[in-house]
């Protein structure tokens, strides 16, 4: 069926490809736990900066004792040296700079313990910011994400990474678990996936005399040794033996112009051949090869296991100054997915998806806005705002308080003079005969 996967909530296509409520419910809790983070990480590091300088100015003011003690002994009127009230000054003085300086020496320990504290502190929260972006990791695809599927033998298996990339500066690397129920649970040999695989390539030939000769080379009969599935350029590497370190082939795909090159490589240390065009009839065979190998591959996102790094703007997650920079663009760059579910949905307050299960079937899915507004609570109201172009809160107007009945009308001008009020009309007078 040729459609979208997700719908909008008044049934038009959507350009989603996954469960998007889901993952806003995930990136708003992930987006509170990092606002929290950053909020008490700003808090030790002033609280340090603080203390340090208070601490400073009480330094200064106890130099500045020192300097008003020895002036006073200084113009004390001892005229002999050596005198015993000399002698005392003397010491006086000497105890007076012992005593500021090691109250000082002890405040600026105090200090440097307390920028240590601040910094393991801030340390933690750094880590803590980190772990809920891995947690949305490992749980979601993000927006606009771009991703590069590795996989490489590894022993008698396989080890898997996904390198993703989102647009606004966010870098990270997946490791991936192999399920025994995988194919790559073990070494696979082509012909495991093609009966016969046989393409036309160029071959050295001739014991006196070298020339390359065209000539069918059996594919199926080697052993994937690596696989790397990028959207511009894919590598698959195929090898003789087991282990991966015998000579095959490198085939690299290109989707634009679509292409598909061969090249032979040689047992180890030797230079491996120019690369070759293959024909469109073995082309198809080996996209067809690669299909395969993509679907059990990708199927290994499905097991998401730890993130290994992630860095925005190149500056490790747990490394960031301020966690808060991560969430802002990560707003930016959903709200206005957000924003279009909600134009679409035909519910006031929910933003609703609809999924295709079958040609005449579908699953709406929905969030309503109040409990995505709930999820914010934790925050103080100036760290919700960070939140406020997803438009999740009702219009601030709607949220004034309402203004006070207006004041009673007066009475009228002659119910404040009861002598003027008008009589009551009086019964007509009937005579008796």
């Amino acid at each position: 069926m040729a459609t979208t996967d997700y719908l909008y909530g008044d049934s038009t296509p959507s350009p989603l490809k996954t469960d998007f409520i889901a993952f806003l419910r995930d990136v708003v809790d992930a987006g509170v736990t990092m606002l929290l983070c950053d909020a008490r990480l700003s808090e030790a590091v002033q609280r340090a900066a603080k203390f340090a300088e208070t601490t400073e100015k009480e330094i200064e003011s106890a130099d500045a004792l020192i300097q008003d003690v020895s002036r006073t002994v200084e113009r004390s009127p001892i005229a002999d040296p050596t005198s015993l009230a000399a002698r005392c000054a003397a010491r006086l003085l000497q105890a007076a700079v012992d005593v500021a300086r090691s109250e000082i020496d002890a405040a600026r320990g105090t200090v440097a313990a307390e920028k240590a504290r601040a910094a393991q502190e801030a340390k933690t929260e750094r880590e803590g910011c980190a772990k809920a972006l891995e947690t949305l990791l490992l749980h979601h695809e993000l927006p606009g994400e771009t991703g590069v599927v590795h996989l490489r033998l590894d022993g008698a298996s396989y080890a898997a990474e996904l390198h993703g990339h989102a647009p606004y500066g966010l870098d990270w690397v997946v490791t991936t678990e192999i399920p025994a129920s995988s194919p790559l649970a073990h070494v696979v040999r082509v012909e495991r996936l093609v009966e016969r695989l046989e393409v036309q390539a160029p071959e050295e030939a001739g014991w006196i005399r070298k020339e390359t000769k065209i000539r069918p080379q059996r594919l199926d009969r080697l052993y994937l040794s690596q696989l790397t599935i990028d959207p511009a350029e894919t590598l698959l590497k195929l090898r003789a033996d087991p282990d991966g370190t015998a000579g095959g082939f490198d085939v690299s795909y290109r989707r634009e112009p679509r292409r598909v090159q061969l090249v032979r490589v040689a047992d180890r240390g030797a230079e491996p051949d120019a690369p070759y065009d293959v024909d469109a009839e073995d082309s198809a065979k080996l996209w067809d090869l690669l299909d395969q190998l993509a679907l059990m591959a990708t199927a290994l996102l499905a097991h998401k296991k730890a993130i290994l790094r992630a860095t925005l703007d190149e500056t490790p997650i747990d490394q960031l100054e301020a966690p808060r920079t991560l969430v802002d663009k990560i707003v930016a760059h959903v709200a206005p997915i957000v924003q279009e579910i909600g134009r679409r949905s035909l519910t006031p307050g929910e933003l609703v998806l609809k999924r295709l299960i079958s040609e005449n079937q579908r699953e709406e899915l929905f969030v309503s806005k109040a409990e995505l507004e709930q999820k914010l609570q934790p925050l103080p109201p100036e760290l919700r705002r960070a939140f406020d172009a997803m438009g999740l809160a009702p219009p601030r107007a709607s949220r004034m308080p309402a203004p006070p009945p207006p004041p009673p009308r007066p009475p009228p001008p002659h119910a404040e003079h009861p002598a003027e009020q008008r009589e009551a009309p009086r019964e007509p007078f009937v005579r008796a005969d």
